[in-house]
């Protein structure tokens, strides 16, 4: 068994390599996985002569794979207005006034169709779209955006490892369907979606969203904030459909069907039977398909009386699933469901044979699961849960003993007792507001959680080996065995806590934030970092049916995860440089994540209650909040930073902007926030001899701010600008943009490049966007 375990363990891992080769190529790291892969094939001497050609030919094969499906033609579609016609594929989500569905057009390729409703009705209309359902849909074709920030959700590569290449924006009554007949598979997806469709309308919005996770592996109608409480502390893969959900229900039905009178075999026949339904009513994730297929071999084993290895199962299940969709190689839930099978099943004989207690083996199994998947979860999340073993040990309990079996129990009692005498489903609608009030406390909680920022793969494959060396350490069951693998983790996790901080050059970014601003800049070995402005988004509408389940929000959603995913998790001076909502309406969300030393805020009223309120907060949070004008200054890291406006008078609110200038390494640096003529000539009177070499043209380039004469007195090199893309206001303005390109000064756009980063050291800058042109 010694012999056979890890040469099964090496076969999915060479199929893996082969594929990863041929979808991303080859690299340095790739290089060094494959040298650390054929070294530790080479060590294995009892079956490497025999069966080396075993461990080549999965290689070979899915390598194959993997270029045949990479090379296959893209779409049959260009950019532009048109008409498609498909049918719907995935559920449609409704959230307020949005839709999101996938379309499979009558040239068999899948589209991604994002609508904005604009009436009551629209929404009404859309929640009777059912899967299968005909549709005609008008509307503007586009390529999806890639990353826009650094670090940020890649959502153009997401859809192109679905194969998906094109999102649909429909016009104004531009979607009209018709319904369709459809088979079994068919129906079974339109069961589910109406199943889903029932709990959201008569189960408490508290539990509902949970209730649909664990039955129907569908998440979408959970609460924004629970969600990203979930997600912090580690507890998110309870909601997902698994082995463990998998394995109550066979267990369930297995029992049941033995107590009517069937006999064991066909209990296992009526099981291999309902199984593949139960993917498609679980939703199909790969922990679905994984653990359901699991089960299913299981079953046949002892239908036909005999035994196979766990190991020999996911080993199966793995190739089979990889070699039929190549590109779930790069699903987060595809890594994360089959890592953690695999190191589960490896150390299972371990676990069993060394902790006794249903708690030691909990435990065993928490911190295993845990460690196989941090460094993975850590290129997503930005930051180490101190709390996810503890949480899990409570939570794997509760969740498997009492809400996962109440919730079954609850759905099926739906079917014939009414809703008030549906005792279990009463009892978790009580119980889940203290459950999710207490999660969202812990997630508020700043030390629960250490931002150490994105890894490098380097960092990332460093991760990996800590964890293999300390799974070594353990099978070996030496006395004090986890104090070496703990102590070469703490200095990865340290090395990557102290890189940023080794950088002696300064460093510039101007954060993608649509229409508004946020400017971060870290002074050399990150001394100091100062966060000019952070976004916002502006709400025109207060309808109630407009509300959305998780609202966009620019603080939340991009400005903390693009410091996170920096490392960040301290700003030294935040400068908020007028109170318009597009460039502080973003601070609240730094109040829950960040810690800010120092507010800096222009001298004059606050007449805002936006603003009030969020500097109230910031006071709150014992944040030093400073009113500053015209002629202040001060030195930090080696910069010179100057107050240039405003003084305190100004009627404008966007000519009492904030105006900074920063001198460092003998460059010079201008940001002017949302700045107007009448300002920037009062700057031209009071300073006649500034001169700049990069400026942050004002008021998002509009028509009204960076006038000839401002540019003839600051002379800039490089103007950053910015804007969001296509937005309403035709921000940048032609004139200006004519205005730069005449003095050939170098113009970067966040609306064409996304976020624009500077780095910089003896005068020499280096540019880099997130948007490659």
């Amino acid at each position: 068994m010694r012999e056979i375990s890890p040469f099964l363990f090496l076969i999915p891992l060479s199929a893996t390599l082969g594929l990863f080769l041929a979808l991303r190529g080859s690299s340095p790291l790739y290089l060094l996985i494959l040298v650390f892969f054929l070294f530790f094939c080479f060590i294995q001497r009892s079956f490497i002569k025999k069966r080396i050609i075993f461990i080549t030919i999965p290689f070979i094969i899915y390598y194959l794979n993997g270029c045949l499906a990479w090379n296959q033609p893209l779409t049959a579609y260009e950019e532009g207005i048109q008409s498609i016609f498909g049918v719907v594929q995935a559920m449609p989500i409704i959230d307020g006034d949005t839709m999101s569905l996938r379309l499979k057009t009558n040239l068999s390729e899948v589209i991604q169709v994002q609508a904005f409703l604009y009436e009551r009705g629209d929404q009404d209309r859309l929640k009777q779209l059912e899967l299968g359902d005909a549709c005609m849909i008008t509307g503007n074709l586009t390529s999806p955006l890639p990353s826009t920030n650094f670090g940020q959700f890649d959502y153009q590569s997401y859809l192109k490892e679905q194969t998906i290449f094109w999102i649909l924006r429909p016009n104004r009554e531009g979607i009209q369907c018709k319904k369709t007949e459809g088979n079994l598979f068919l129906g079974l997806q339109r069961w589910r979606q109406a199943q889903i469709r029932k709990v959201e309308q008569h189960v408490h919005p508290e539990f509902s969203g949970i209730m649909n996770a664990l039955l129907f592996g569908d998440r979408s109608s959970i609460d924004g904030d629970v969600m990203e409480a979930y997600q912090r502390l580690g507890v998110i893969h309870l909601l997902a459909v698994s082995g463990m959900h998998v394995g109550m229900i066979v267990t369930m039905l297995f029992y049941t069907l033995l107590r009517v009178g069937l006999i064991r075999e066909r209990t296992i026949d009526v099981l291999l039977v309902i199984l593949p339904f139960y993917i498609v009513i679980a939703g199909a994730a790969p922990s679905v398909i994984r653990a359901a297929i699991m089960a299913m071999v299981i079953l046949i084993c002892l239908r036909l009386k005999t035994r196979v290895s766990p190991l020999t199962g996911i080993s199966i299940v793995y190739l089979s699933y990889l070699f039929m969709k190549p590109l779930a190689l790069f699903h987060l839930g595809f890594q994360l469901s089959f890592l953690i099978s695999f190191g589960l099943i490896i150390s299972a004989p371990i676990i069993q044979k060394r902790y006794v207690t249903r708690f030691s083996q909990l435990l065993a199994v928490t911190l295993l699961s845990q460690c196989l998947s941090f460094p993975l979860l850590l290129l997503h999340t930005f930051e180490l849960t101190l709390l996810a073993i503890p949480l899990n040990l409570i939570y794997i309990p509760f969740i498997t003993l009492f809400v996962l079996p109440l919730t079954l129990i609850s759905f099926f009692l739906s079917f014939s007792v009414p809703y008030a005498f549906n005792y279990p489903l009463l009892l978790l609608e009580f119980v889940f507001p203290f459950i999710h009030q207490i999660l969202k406390i812990c997630a508020d909680v700043r030390f629960t959680s250490i931002v150490v920022g994105k890894p490098s793969m380097i960092l990332v494959f460093a991760y990996y080996l800590c964890v293999f060396f300390g799974c070594l350490m353990w099978e070996k069951g030496m006395r004090g065995w986890w104090k070496k693998p703990i102590a070469v983790l703490s200095l990865v996790v340290t090395i990557q806590l102290v890189l940023p901080y080794t950088d002696p050059r300064t460093k510039v970014t101007m954060i993608d934030v649509g229409q508004g601003d946020s400017i971060l800049i870290e002074l050399p070995h990150r001394k100091s970092i100062y966060l000019i402005d952070v976004g916002g988004t502006i709400s025109f509408s207060n309808e109630e049916w407009r509300n959305r389940i998780r609202p966009f929000e620019v603080g939340t959603d991009i400005v903390v995860p693009a410091l996170k995913a920096t490392g960040i998790s301290r700003i030294d001076k935040l400068i908020l440089t007028h109170g318009h909502m597009d460039h502080i309406g973003g601070a609240e969300a730094l109040l829950k994540t960040v810690t800010v030393k120092e507010v800096y805020y222009g001298q004059g009223s606050v007449d805002g209650e936006f603003e009030r309120e969020l500097l109230t907060n910031f006071a709150r949070h014992k944040t030093n909040i400073k009113f500053v004008k015209e002629g202040e200054s001060w030195k930090d890291g080696g910069a010179t930073f100057f107050i240039l406006s405003p003084n305190g008078t100004e009627q404008n609110l966007n000519d009492r902007s904030i105006v900074l200038y920063m001198e460092i390494e003998g460059l010079s640096f201008l940001f002017t926030g949302d700045l107007e003529e009448s300002g920037e000539r009062r700057i031209i009177s009071n300073y006649p001899n500034l001169k700049v070499d990069v400026l942050k043209a004002g008021h998002h380039g509009s028509r009204t701010s960076t006038t000839e004469a401002f540019l003839t007195l600051l002379n800039p090199k490089i103007v950053l600008i910015s804007a969001g893309r296509n937005n309403r206001f035709g921000h940048p303005h032609p004139e200006v943009i004519e205005r730069l390109e005449e003095r050939e000064m170098v113009i970067l756009r966040t609306d064409i490049f996304g976020a624009i980063e500077l780095k910089f050291k003896n005068k020499k800058i280096k540019v880099k966007t997130a948007i490659e042109q």
